[in-house]
């Protein structure tokens, strides 16, 4: 990324101002007093690119109120109408942008950016767009501010998990953070102010991105597979549970057939089975003993003479117990139903109830920490008035025993709350079950009272014809067709879940195939070849706090290392003192540099990013710029500035800002620069001028 110029418009009651710049490529040095408002440009350059996130807020209220609020100039404060920033950029394609964003305006929503390009090549012609910008989705519809600029600079940001381990983006702000080093907070840490977004391990993962590592590949593979799996899992069960749901309704059990998929599904054992008078027969031998019934019920149509009276009889007797006993399981059935019913109520209710009551202990617990932390007595168990110690319980305190405290609460309270959900599940599959049990219990009965009620008929009219027998073989010959029908329907059902069933076992094998290291060997080298710039780096920038050579990275955080102990500054305060005295007696203790050590091995790592990303045989995804606010800090010494400069200068396809006050001293300025070639933008005054023109 190249930024080509950038422009600050100001208007005001007392005329137009502003500040308006080009860059080049390479160094570019911003000189002012601390007064000047260096800041303010270097803010205003992360605002027009929609990165002010990385200042300490979003929108224009993260700005300085000599852009939004006021002007002053002639001693006058001059308020503010209407304010807006314009920078033009240019991507490795040559292709060039001019993104306009309002500040402060009457007509404009700050949330929108102006985006203009030429049309193509021979035309001079610009199309002007709007993008939306820090709302939900800016960066991931194509409408969005971030999705434009993501592809501008010709990046393709991950996924990665957040800390609720799902799939989010590395936001296009965290990337920035490795770029652009604010003054306040930019030099506290090797990337300092990347914007919370949940994004677990976000510096391990920037670094991983600019560097080019193919650990996001290889987690795409592992998302990928599991996304897959979880198709596979739930197009699994849906099957399983419609196929074993008819099964059910023709009062048939099936066995080979596990709820959860399995990698070796044997189609073979699954069998459908059906047991009848305390005897167990398979679908086939099922449906042959009733094709056999309905052969057997043509001579039941049509007795001999004589013999009517006597079968009808019987077979009346016969059936009114079997209509007897199945209106007993279904009034069984039915009340089992309501039970189950009625205890899901009260575990919902309970349930909400205990949720409630963990809300409230909650509550109280922060209620009594912010309380203790402003030192007000009740929330020490304190009286306010006669000191004397009182109870943080509602039990009576004439009861015997030791009431629990709050942490005890909320813990046994979270304990039941996961209690009632396991129990609640649990009761939800015995009311499914009772419902089909129901439904078959129903349907069964209906039928044999349907039966009951021709037997009837058979025995009072004495026909010839037994109306009974008609009935039972068209039952008979219904149920034939229903189970005819589900076996084709079981055999589509196996031949699917047989499938399913190898396509999990290719993700298994695939997921088995995958790195067992987070690294593959292209990665190390260039971890390697990261931690080899930083270590020149160091020396070139004058580290003096260890050895360089005994600096190691760690492959877990990507940082420097000495003696397995994070390089880190040292920090006087008693606080800090007291923490670090306590980190010693744990053997823990980090190996630290001085204040400003600190910041050169921030310079360090800032440059090995690029530098390995820029490497011909190992290319990384660095946008090959970098901006800096005051890399000068803790009395930096000249030399060690030189050396930075000479650096950012020296970088190809490269182009680096640094704003510096050079503590206000030419000799500092000259002395930090010689030798170096760069393009001086010097501020006599305040950055804010009067402009002749907008």
């Amino acid at each position: 990324m190249y930024i080509k110029s950038f422009c600050i418009n100001i208007i005001c009651s007392g005329g137009h101002f502003g500040f308006s710049t080009d860059f080049q490529k390479g160094l570019n040095i911003i000189r002012g007093s601390n007064s000047s408002g260096k800041s303010t440009i270097v803010n205003c350059l992360l605002y027009s690119l929609g990165m002010e996130e990385l200042v300490g807020g979003k929108g224009e209220a993260a700005l300085s109120y000599a852009v939004r609020d006021y002007v002053i100039h002639d001693e006058k404060k001059h308020a503010i109408s209407e304010s807006y920033v314009t920078i033009e950029i240019e991507n490795r394609q040559g292709r060039v942008s001019t993104i306009r964003r309002w500040i402060k305006s009457a007509n404009h929503n700050t949330k929108l950016a102006e985006v203009s390009e030429v049309a193509s090549p021979e035309s001079y012609t610009k199309q002007v767009s709007y993008k939306f910008i820090h709302d939900n989705y800016s960066a991931v519809y194509k409408e969005g501010f971030f999705t434009y600029l993501e592809s501008f600079l010709g990046l393709q940001l991950p996924k990665v998990h957040d800390s609720n381990g799902k799939q989010v983006k590395l936001y296009l702000q965290a990337i920035f953070a490795a770029l652009a080093i604010e003054q306040k907070r930019g030099w506290t840490d090797y990337i300092a102010n990347i914007p919370y977004y949940s994004v677990s391990n976000a510096r391990v993962r920037v670094v991983e991105f600019l560097l080019g590592l193919g650990v996001f590949e290889q987690e795409s593979k592992r998302m990928e597979l599991d996304l897959e799996s979880v198709k596979l899992h739930n197009d699994w069960t849906s099957k399983q549970k419609e196929i074993s749901s008819q099964a059910s309704l023709l009062r048939l059990s099936l066995t080979g057939l596990s709820t959860r998929i399995t990698s070796d599904f044997d189609q073979n054992k699954v069998e459908a089975l059906r047991i009848a008078d305390g005897e167990q027969s398979n679908l086939y031998t099922t449906i042959a003993s009733l094709k056999k019934k309905y052969k057997d019920l043509d001579l039941a149509i049509n007795p001999e003479n004589g013999s009517t009276g006597s079968l009808i009889s019987e077979e009346l007797q016969k059936q009114t117990s079997t209509v007897t006993k199945l209106a007993a399981d279904y009034e069984t059935s039915l009340s089992n139903l309501t039970i189950y019913n009625s205890t899901l109520s009260a575990h919902i209710q309970i349930k909400q109830q205990t949720q409630e009551e963990l809300t409230r202990n909650k509550t109280t617990k922060k209620l009594r920490e912010y309380g203790a932390s402003k030192h007000i007595h009740t929330a020490e168990d304190s009286c306010p008035t006669c000191h004397q110690h009182i109870e943080d319980s509602l039990v009576s305190i004439n009861l015997t025993g030791t009431a629990m405290d709050i942490d005890t609460n909320i813990y046994y309270l979270e304990s039941q709350a996961k209690m009632l959900a396991k129990q609640e599940a649990g009761i939800e599959l015995k009311i499914r079950d009772a419902e089909i049990i129901c439904q078959n219990l129903a349907a069964q009965l209906e039928k044999e009272r349907s039966i009951l009620n021709s037997l009837r008929r058979d025995a009072t009219r004495g026909s010839a014809v037994s109306q009974a027998a008609v009935k039972k073989q068209v039952l008979v010959e219904w149920e034939i067709e229903k189970l005819e029908e589900f076996s084709d329907q079981l055999e589509d059902a196996i031949t699917v879940l047989h499938k399913l069933s190898l396509e999990f076992k290719t993700n298994q094998n695939n997921r088995k195939n995958l790195p067992k290291d987070r690294y593959t060997d292209e990665d190390k080298k260039r971890i390697r070849r990261f931690s080899q710039h930083f270590r020149g780096n160091a020396g070139e920038f004058d580290y003096l706090s260890a050895e360089i050579e005994d600096i190691v990275f760690n492959e877990d955080t990507l940082l420097p290392q000495l003696s397995r102990l994070e390089l880190r500054e040292i920090v006087d305060s008693p606080s800090d003192a007291k923490t670090k005295a306590q980190a010693a007696r744990n053997g823990n203790m980090a190996q630290n540099s001085s204040a400003s050590d600190f910041v050169r091995l921030i310079w360090s790592y800032i440059m090995a990013l690029y530098q390995t990303a820029s490497s011909r045989d190992i290319p990384g995804n660095h946008p090959g710029f970098i901006m800096m606010d005051e890399p000068g800090q803790h009395s930096m010494a000249t030399k060690s500035q030189q050396a930075l400069f000479r650096m950012l200068a020296n970088q190809t396809n490269f182009q680096a800002i640094v704003a510096a006050s050079f503590d206000d001293l030419d000799a500092v300025f000259k002395e930090s620069t010689e030798g170096v070639k760069f393009k001086y933008i010097h501020l006599e005054g305040k950055c804010i001028v009067p402009l002749s023109t907008i």
